[in-house]
């Protein structure tokens, strides 16, 4: 690359760097803050910007594996054709919540909060047979790469709430294990780094360090194993321990009750999309309507879900909410589908707590809510 041509790369990385920490931080606060964000599945959110080093590196790299049909990368167009400038990591602490999490996101990219552009691409360095003495699958690469995760390449939705400029950025979004992510901290720190400039090191180190991947593989799902093993011992030992639920989970309970029970379950659900229809005037998202069934189950109630939901979302409820929206935000609230699934959590929450709490505590948390929702569309 011409020293020119690097310079004003490098001049033009450093001035969006601002931009990119803006959005980084705006990435893990809407997921930390979302109401249904999976948080016992979310161990850490970090992110990482590119190092100018390496950015250099990727861009000579990519430079010389061009298609005769592609220019070379440009000052101004290198930030659309390098998608890992930014790259935010979501670390779990077990397999299956990294799958937990995997859900979570697609309901993100089916409510436009979070726009998929590429991916998912799940990077394994190997994968290890199930059985002892089993072949591995046709086309499995075990090229040792020392790197393992699963990485979309994604930017803010229309839904996002974001602010203008930090539409259209595409960035990285990683998820992992919390071993992957040791394993990976300790490659790049001691090998990575080395092979990236043409210093290998001999066989019998790469070896272990091959081994040692594999070690935390297994480890991870050894782990996983025994957290499921825990969860089922603690489920016993706390039905075995209390009376009631042991009487509950009597013989007495057929598996016609069963299944009514799961019929009254969907038809459950069902009215409370009527009920939001009807009382909202527009059909609310999946997410958004998982969200509400799981709140009004705090209520413990013998009452039906939808009929709690009436009483919560009453005339004069709404009413009052509306006036401390317009009083914050200056718009209307819910008055299209597309903030309609946030206003509605704020009016819902800020139902319940008038409930369970008083009217003071009511207001003064809604508008505190507002307050940083303003804050952070003009951030």
């Amino acid at each position: 690359m011409p020293e020119i041509q690097k310079e004003e790369i490098l001049i033009s990385f450093l001035n969006a760097k601002e931009k990119y920490k803006k959005l980084a931080k705006f990435v893990v606060q809407l997921i930390q803050d979302d109401p249904l964000a999976p948080k016992e599945s979310l161990h850490t959110i970090i992110f990482r910007i590119k190092d100018k080093l390496r950015l250099i590196e990727k861009i000579n790299a990519m430079n010389n594996n061009l298609e005769t049909s592609e220019g070379s990368i440009t000052v101004e167009d290198y930030q659309a054709r390098i998608p890992d400038l930014l790259g935010v990591r979501i670390i779990c602490l077990r397999l299956s919540d990294v799958h937990k999490v995997e859900i979570y996101l697609k309901l993100l990219f089916e409510e436009n909060i979070l726009k998929l552009v590429k991916g998912p691409d799940q990077r394994r360095s190997f994968i290890l047979p199930v059985h002892s003495g089993a072949s591995l699958p046709e086309g499995i690469n075990l090229s040792y790469s020392g790197y393992s995760s699963i990485h979309y390449q994604v930017e803010l939705g229309k839904n996002s709430d974001a602010p203008e400029e930090m539409l259209g950025v595409v960035f990285e979004l990683q998820l992992r294990t919390i071993l992957e992510e040791a394993w990976s901290e300790i490659d790049h720190k001691y090998r990575y780094v080395r092979s990236r400039i043409g210093k290998n090191f001999p066989d019998h180190i790469n070896i272990g360090f091959y081994n040692l991947s594999a070690y935390l593989q297994v480890a991870a799902l050894q782990a996983e194993n025994l957290c499921r093993m825990s969860e089922v011992y603690s489920q016993k030992k706390s039905a075995k321990d209390n009376v009631h639920d042991a009487l509950l989970i009597s013989a007495e309970f057929s598996a016609t009750e069963a299944e009514n029970d799961e019929a009254e379950k969907k038809l459950s659900s069902s009215e409370i999309a009527k009920s939001l229809k009807k009382i909202l005037g527009f059909k609310v998202s999946l997410r958004t309507r998982i969200y509400i069934e799981k709140r009004l189950g705090d209520f413990n109630s013998e009452e039906k879900s939808n009929k709690i939901l009436k009483k919560l979302l009453n005339k004069p409820r709404l009413i009052e909410f509306s006036n401390i929206y317009k009083e914050i935000l200056a718009v209307e609230p819910l008055r299209n589908t597309k903030e309609g699934n946030i206003d509605l959590i704020n009016a819902l929450n800020f139902a319940i707590f008038y409930n369970l709490q008083g009217k003071r505590v009511a207001q003064e948390g809604l508008k505190a809510v507002l307050r940083w929702r303003k804050d952070r569309q003009i951030c």
